[in-house]
């Protein structure tokens, strides 16, 4: 936070870059492959949470450049990485699931994690049908779709944790459609973490946490940004004029003034301070969300199937 401002992301590796310093009380690791890199962070203290601003625990995050351009066989690797992430991450065994998707169907924005569900495998009716406890190739799956505040009247966090009260899930998979700061991670990125979710937190839309302390059950988040504010497509578009200047001339700290000696984060605090009273609280979306969507969540179910489901990819 500067100047009072926090920034809208949702990524934990995107906050631990806004720092000045590195902090102590968290790790970094990287993996690099032909079609993305994997990021590895861990917020292991309080100092560290209070410091990035996000919640203690581990983040996984994978990155390329377009989650919808991948070749066939990236896709089939992402989905591998992204599976083993889930399982490892989440400790997952032998567990009753309880499937989450936030946000609203009807704008696709935000339709992530109600689209996702449409494609996850559901089984937890053939264990009730044949009362059985364990399956070799399956475990107990269920699906939830919330809704928002808007249409149900009801907020997301309440809906949430009535059904886990009811039915008693031992894993909560929550998959939300998130902020980023930077345009060019907007649905090229997914994060993973055992950490829980905020829902809205990225739109400033606060409603409680939901993560083991809280539901007493444990929490995996899956997520994709989707949005970014006006602050940051501003902002973004300045870092490009000044790269672009800079191959043409020496004089940018003339051309661009005193936005050439600012931080991207200052910069974005100014940005965000002259833009407010004009347009609010606005965010963006990209033009081309409705066509990658339903290949994000595509993707994402096919990475929750795989992970949950022992026997999934050979049923």
């Amino acid at each position: 936070m500067i100047g009072g401002i926090m920034y809208r992301t949702d990524l934990a590796y995107e906050a631990n870059e806004s720092l000045a310093k590195k902090i102590e009380g968290i790790t970094l690791n990287t993996h690099s492959y032909s079609h993305g890199e994997v990021v590895e962070l861990e917020i292991k203290d309080k100092e560290a949470e209070k410091a990035v601003g996000k919640k203690m625990g581990k983040y996984i995050t994978y990155e390329t450049k377009s989650l919808k351009s991948l070749s066939e066989k990236s896709r089939n690797e992402v989905i591998d990485i992204l599976s083993k992430a889930i399982r490892d991450i989440s400790g997952l065994g032998r567990e009753k699931i309880l499937v989450v998707g936030l946000g609203n169907r009807n704008i696709t924005a935000d339709s992530l994690g109600p689209k996702t569900l449409d494609k996850i495998k559901v089984t937890a009716q053939y264990f009730k049908a044949y009362n059985k406890d364990f399956d070799e190739d399956f475990n107990e799956v269920s699906i939830l779709e919330p809704g928002v505040l808007g249409t149900t009247g009801i907020e997301t966090i309440n809906t949430i944790v009535g059904v886990v009260e009811k039915i008693k899930p031992s894993l909560l998979i929550i998959i939300d459609a998130l902020a980023s700061r930077k345009m060019r991670r907007l649905c090229a990125v997914v994060q993973i973490t055992d950490a829980g979710i905020e829902p809205g937190s990225g739109i400033g839309n606060m409603q409680g946490s939901l993560n083991k302390e809280t539901i007493g059950t444990k929490v995996i988040a899956l997520g994709i940004p989707t949005v970014v504010d006006t602050a940051t497509i501003v902002n973004d578009t300045i870092e490009l004029m000044e790269k672009k200047l800079s191959n043409k001339t020496d004089d940018v700290g003339k051309i661009m003034g005193i936005l050439s000696d600012l931080e991207y984060n200052e910069k974005h605090a100014f940005i965000k301070e002259i833009l407010s009273p004009m347009y609010g609280e606005s965010i963006v979306t990209p033009s081309y969300v409705d066509e990658i969507i339903d290949s994000l969540s595509s993707l994402l179910a096919e990475s929750i199937n795989r992970a949950v489901h022992p026997g999934y990819v050979n049923s």
